[in-house]
């Protein structure tokens, strides 16, 4: 069976990532985790050229500023139970 990809804004994986590790308050952020080795590259013509590959080999969730750019707010994206019934009872009576 084949599987179909999936793509994620970062937005997306914090919060997934602030859903998974019960993450209820506070502002986070994402800090991508690079490794780089040098290695020669063939061009098109022949040429071997110096080249550089780049991997990501992980991320980490990082407290930020509350507003900062690229930021995300657990409370918003993931209440604490109690807090989401209250917050969707009040959402329903305005309705």
């Amino acid at each position: 069976m084949a599987t179909k990809e999936r793509s994620f804004s970062i937005g997306d994986l914090i919060t997934a990532l602030l859903r998974d590790q019960n993450i209820h308050t506070g502002s986070w952020g994402l800090t991508m985790h690079f490794t780089a080795n040098g290695t020669s590259v063939t061009q098109v013509s022949g040429t071997k050229m110096p080249g550089l590959a780049v991997a990501v080999s992980g991320v980490t969730l990082v407290p930020t500023a509350e507003g900062e750019d690229g930021s995300t707010d657990a409370s918003l994206v993931n209440p604490e139970k109690g807090v989401r019934a209250r917050l969707l009872a009040k959402a329903k009576a305005l309705h």
